[in-house]
């Protein structure tokens, strides 16, 4: 009895296996010859999946987008508590930094070298599920998602400067430290995630010049007012 193919999974599968190769590689660098060798099926068989190199190429970003997505939800699926869910999905952020790096390289390839309306059209669709994914586990409102998703587009841009990992956790302990007052703190206690955020801003955020020179003025300013009120007295 002939083998039954699961032609969707099977498609799949050779996104996932020649993914990490055609992204490092880059579209100019590498022919559907090469792909197929590199994952191990024939010529034809790659064609008869994708059309056309560009075709493999887009849907190897649509694919990608929800591979990722769909994985940090199922990751947390069964949590229910935010704080946990933002643990959860912050460690899952370290654990991708070589997949961001790679989705960035694609996605700058396909921009590159094909048609820019598909282009728009692949990249709203992963900016879409991105964003509402991230809405939806953390509890937050979309245009704060928009705004992590951008962060991780450009902080998978930097990243591809530093050898290894160090410099991209780095930064994503950076953000955790921004983002969670706001996202865990903020629904149990709104004035002490204030509190907390405006610690932040004055440790992480300004300027220790201007904070200085802000302290000094302040300091200056209650003595004039107590001079004044001691002044008024007498």
């Amino acid at each position: 009895m002939p083998k039954i193919v699961n032609h969707d999974e099977y498609r799949q599968k050779m996104l996932e296996k020649s993914f990490y190769f055609v992204s490092r590689k880059g579209y100019s660098n590498v022919n559907m010859k090469q792909i197929a060798a590199e994952i191990g099926v024939s010529t034809g068989t790659l064609y008869h999946y994708f059309s056309s190199k560009e075709n493999m190429f887009v849907q190897m970003i649509a694919w990608i987008g929800n591979q990722n997505v769909d994985e940090y939800i199922r990751r947390t699926s069964s949590i229910e508590n935010i704080r946990d869910r933002f643990d959860m999905i912050v460690d899952y952020w370290k654990e991708n930094d070589e997949l961001y790096e790679s989705i960035m390289l694609l996605a700058i390839d396909i921009y590159r070298n094909v048609d820019i309306k598909q282009w728009k059209e692949v990249y709203a669709f992963f900016a879409e599920r991105y964003t509402n994914g991230m809405s939806e586990r953390l509890n937050i409102s979309r245009q704060f998602a928009r705004f992590i998703f951008i962060h991780f587009i450009g902080l998978s841009f930097h990243s591809l400067a530093f050898d290894g990992a160090g410099e991209y956790n780095e930064q994503v302990d950076f953000l955790d430290t921004i983002l969670r007052p706001p996202i865990v703190d903020a629904p149990e206690d709104t004035e002490k995630a204030a509190q907390k955020f405006k610690e932040i801003t004055r440790t992480f955020m300004m300027n220790p010049l201007v904070t200085e020179k802000m302290t000094v003025a302040k300091k200056n300013k209650k003595t004039k007012i107590k001079k004044a009120v001691i002044k008024r007295k007498n």
